[in-house]
């Protein structure tokens, strides 16, 4: 009996000192604090009723001695923030432990209900770490924004206003002898496999200081200049009269395509930048096209690609396409049409450029001319085609500020400056940017004057 106490008495001894060996191994230091990979998580302006993607935190362990973690969990945990905490999915758990030196991974992702309301709105929460008799909190900070969605995919005469952006998740037709007016500073985004179709009229009515964007609803970091994301903007043989100013669409398949059976159909385009598509910028078939100001860059094919019949007008355009994610076979700027009637292109004081030794195609070759315009085209092409290129520069460096972020503003150097034909900027006296072209001796080839900066 008493070698059975004493056994007792030993194990009991045994317990309490492992007990409070391992008491010892936890750090109890009451200033002890975790440590993040990130000072707070923020995530992009997200749209009602569509999820984040997930982004995670690491919470680090500095110390030598583990960290017991009573409870870590949402503070508010009413603001549509998720938690996956070392890998249990759960906004709220206990009793953790992060060894000396070691980590653990807590995932987060973010959904919000439609509130109906016209400004975004912030949405702020914390996770809580609670240990050692004290309270440590990490920032979770996010905008959220209610959009305007269609239940119907058919669209009849109507106005877009700027109050909140248009959420487009199905392909959408504006009908025959509708008409869509959006105004300035609206801002309309696609998810994949939607786009707006024209079969009405449509008027753009963007400003300098108020443009209006077509683009993707991705609007995280990752998705900044990725081609094809969402259909593009389309245009059928209905649709004859349609304005555009002030837009900025991206990262579509394609930019613009315009299709008509006969040529009754026009389209303008003013202080517009297209860029980065998988396809073609704009193309069009027996479509009359204006455009004035315009940059259309970064292609998979073609910048600008004309078929069928009609009347081209383009100044102080650029046409620019240094497309590096595939292979590229077609010339950035296409002009297959008018081979059986006398209608013409005419491209006056503007940029044609890319990566290939000739980026411009011309089938018909009585039926255009190019003045005053830097094109690269190879020494055979010029001499073919010479009675139409009128006081052109060739395979130039036009010296842009930044051409790999699309930043096509002219440095100082730039033999485009002063080198544009004077009674066409005349016609368009401001630049894309809104700047003066006539202020000075003479107007600058492309869409960009260049302005000499002032210490």
């Amino acid at each position: 009996m008493k070698r059975l106490i004493y056994l007792l008495f030993f194990l009991s001894f045994l317990f309490l000192f492992i007990s409070c060996d391992n008491k010892d191994e936890f750090n109890h230091d009451p200033k002890f604090r975790l440590q993040f990979s990130e000072d707070h998580l923020s995530f992009d302006t997200l749209f009602s009723g569509i999820p984040s993607t997930t982004k995670q935190i690491k919470v680090y362990n500095p110390s030598s001695k583990a960290v017991y973690i009573d409870e870590i969990g949402l503070e508010n945990n009413d603001e549509g923030y998720r938690l996956n905490i070392n890998g249990i999915a759960g906004n709220n758990a206990k009793q953790i432990q992060i060894p000396a030196k070691d980590s653990l991974y807590i995932f987060i992702e973010l959904s919000t209900e439609d509130m109906n309301q016209d400004d975004p709105r912030l949405l702020e929460d914390h996770i809580r770490f609670t240990f050692n008799s004290k309270i440590q909190r990490f920032l979770l900070q996010s905008w959220a924004q209610d959009v305007i969605r269609f239940s119907n995919n058919e669209l009849q005469t109507q106005v877009w206003t700027p109050k909140r952006p248009y959420f487009i998740d199905n392909n959408l037709y504006l009908q025959k002898n509708q008409t869509l007016k959006i105004q300035a500073g609206s801002k309309v985004y696609f998810q994949k496999n939607a786009g707006l179709h024209i079969h009405g009229n449509l008027a753009i009515e963007g400003q300098f200081e108020n443009p209006i964007l077509f683009s993707s609803h991705r609007l995280e970091e990752l998705y900044d200049n990725v081609p094809g994301q969402w259909e593009g903007l389309f245009f059928y043989s209905e649709s004859t009269d349609n304005h555009i100013s002030h837009l900025q669409l991206e990262n579509a398949i394609q930019g613009i395509s315009a299709q008509s059976e006969t040529n009754n159909n026009n389209l303008e385009i003013q202080y517009s930048q297209f860029l980065n598509f998988s396809s073609t910028g704009i193309e069009t078939t027996n479509f009359n096209l204006k455009m004035h100001d315009v940059i259309v860059s970064n292609c998979g094919d073609q910048t600008i690609q004309l078929k069928g019949e009609g009347n081209f007008q383009f100044y102080h355009c650029n046409f620019i396409n240094y497309w590096k994610v595939s292979s590229r076979s077609q010339a950035s700027f296409s002009y297959l049409a008018n081979e059986n009637n006398n209608k013409k292109l005419e491209i006056v004081n503007s940029i044609i450029l890319g990566s290939m030794s000739n980026e411009l195609e011309i089938k018909n070759k009585n039926s255009f001319q190019i003045t005053n315009t830097l094109i690269k085209l190879s020494q055979e092409k010029q001499t073919s085609l010479s009675n139409s290129l009128i006081n052109c520069i060739f395979n130039t460096d036009p010296e842009f500020v930044n051409i790999n972020k699309h930043n096509y503003n002219l440095k100082a150097g730039s033999i485009l400056i002063n080198k544009a034909k004077l009674d066409i900027a005349n016609l368009f006296p401001l630049d894309f940017n809104g700047n003066s072209r006539i202020s000075d001796t003479a107007p600058d080839i492309g869409s960009i004057e260049f302005i000499e900066q002032v210490d």
